[in-house]
């Protein structure tokens, strides 16, 4: 059994208490991933205290920040974002590079474009200029970015939020032309067709949401969100590996976890350490190129 696996010396010490932080909004269902995962790490462990922490701002900055400042062992569960802010911001932001990979949890879930007021693409084309809602520093951002570039004739104006649930309710109520959403966020409203899609992120077609890339509109392929959590480069190996094992097992165990996952088209992983280094260092090296070649930010 794989729990019988997990022999880290159980004693009458006190756990380690260990908070996973999570850097957008807290009622989000991708803030629900860390919550599942800290459940059924508890429930597989002793060792560790797993709980779920909130800090958001500047794009996943103040989480970053407050991960590497922290008295303790500290974790950042994160999406894509957590590549997409020190591009954009270099001069406010943390550096990937202080950081290494504990657990890659799932990959490719797309971001979607949406509207109450237009249908698709061709009407905005027809409009002069757009408002949409963002996340300034995060793959919302890239996104709208990314729009821009396919609308040249069309000013996108990009509107600030510090989560994707406000500008959310503001593009219902008419007050925003479009919002860069979640699948799970937004899926309610498009099946009751009170929302238009305008196109998702990826290659990969997951009924409602129609994509750029199936449309022939290019720049929006690779701005889909990976979800990994990490730790200060400077932590122990030999804690990453204890913590690596603990928290992919459980991962792999739950099925809250991986229900989570698939409500947001999101493929769940399941590698050694080794890999998600290698996965880790490849998203670093790429993640620059692919937003400065596909998102305007060049």
């Amino acid at each position: 059994m794989l729990l019988a696996s997990l022999s880290f010396g159980v004693s009458a010490a006190q756990p380690i208490s260990v908070p996973i932080v999570w850097p957008f909004a807290a009622g989000s269902n991708q803030a629900n991933y860390a919550r599942a995962i800290v459940e059924q790490a508890n429930l597989d462990q002793k060792k560790y205290q797993f709980y779920f922490d909130n800090k958001p701002g500047a794009g996943g900055t103040i989480a970053s920040q407050h991960v590497l400042n922290y008295n303790g062992l500290a974790l950042l569960h994160s999406s894509s974002s957590f590549w997409v802010r020190p591009v954009y911001y270099p001069n406010e932001s943390f550096k990937n590079t202080d950081f290494t990979p504990v657990a890659i949890e799932c990959v490719g879930q797309p971001y979607v474009i949406v509207s109450v007021k237009y249908k698709n693409i061709e009407e905005l084309r027809q409009q002069k200029r757009v408002t949409i809602g963002v996340t300034m520093g995060s793959l919302t951002e890239s996104l709208a970015r990314a729009l821009q570039n396919a609308l040249p004739n069309t000013e996108v104006a990009l509107i600030g939020y510090n989560n994707t649930l406000q500008p959310t309710q503001e593009m219902l109520a008419g007050v925003l032309d479009l919002n860069v959403d979640l699948p799970t966020s937004i899926i309610q409203w498009v099946e009751a067709g009170k929302v238009n899609v305008i196109g998702a992120s990826g290659t990969e077609y997951h009924k409602p949401f129609v994509t750029f890339h199936g449309q022939g509109i290019k720049g929006f392929d690779n701005l889909v969100s990976n979800y990994q959590i990490v730790a200060p480069a400077k932590t122990d190996p030999a804690t990453v590996k204890e913590l690596h094992k603990i928290l992919n097992t459980a991962i792999q165990r739950s099925d809250k976890v991986r229900q989570l996952y698939a409500n947001d088209f999101c493929t769940v992983q399941n590698v050694d350490l080794k890999t998600s280094k290698n996965i880790f260092d490849n998203w670093l090296k790429n993640w620059p190129i692919w937003l400065k070649k596909t998102a305007g930010s060049e």
